[in-house]
């Protein structure tokens, strides 16, 4: 008794200190892979800014899945961003080629099919380009959300808020053999009492979309395991 009343206590105080101290609702789903041995040469497709042109709020389909997320802006130097810390985690996996191209490489591929090319959707796309380029698999995100804080570490006008995902396709087949996801937005403690992990891990601070994206991509590559 004594011990659920303490228990008790510990929230009441999180939870009153949650006007100032963030926490994140935060969604990450990846089904787990280990890369069989036939896939050697993997072509990585720089991020794709999937809100341009679009406005705030607005429902976007991933074009692999079809999941749907609200849109939001898309800082400029996030591609970049992303696109750099995948693959720092892909080349301390041993054993497999990764070769990077940027999208422009990609949509020239598209564009090279002539009419043909432009009715082609991006599961094609990446299908052909990933063959053209003799690749047995091409790795492949989209950035639907990258907002940057308003504020510092321990208040805020607005949170960060991100949301990416990475799809793995055999071009032998088409194939996806792997999907995963992450998407953000960090909330305090008193509006997200189950996230109480990040709250902690967080130290109680509200952190920026760079720090938010760099744990989400973390957390989803755990899940693609190469032997």
């Amino acid at each position: 008794m004594k011990w659920s009343f303490a228990a008790f206590l510990l929230m009441l105080g999180l939870a009153a200190s949650c006007s100032f101290w963030g926490c994140a609702e935060r969604q990450v789903a990846q089904k787990p892979i280990v890369l069989s041995p036939d896939l050697e040469e993997i072509i990585v497709v720089a991020f794709r800014d999937m809100n341009a042109g679009k406005g705030e709020q607005i429902n976007v389909r991933c074009p692999l899945s079809g999941k749907v997320y609200v849109s939001g802006p898309v800082d400029e130097n996030a591609s970049t961003f992303l696109t750099n810390q995948l693959m720092a985690s892909l080349r301390a996996k041993p054993g497999r080629d990764f070769r990077l191209i940027s999208g422009g490489e990609l949509w020239d591929i598209q564009a090279g099919k002539g009419d043909a090319g432009q009715d082609m959707g991006e599961w094609q796309l990446v299908v052909d380009a990933g063959r053209a380029l003799g690749a047995d698999a091409v790795l492949v995100g989209h950035i639907y959300r990258y907002i940057e804080r308003v504020g510092g570490n321990l208040s805020v006008e607005s949170p960060a808020s991100v949301a990416f995902d990475l799809h793995l396709v055999r071009t032998s087949d088409g194939r996806v053999l792997w999907t995963g996801y992450f998407d953000e937005t960090q909330k305090t403690l008193m509006e997200d009492m189950f996230d109480i992990g990040s709250f902690f891990q967080r130290e109680g601070k509200w952190v920026t979309a760079e720090q938010m994206s760099s744990t989400g991509l973390q957390d989803i590559m755990e899940a693609f395991q190469i032997p």
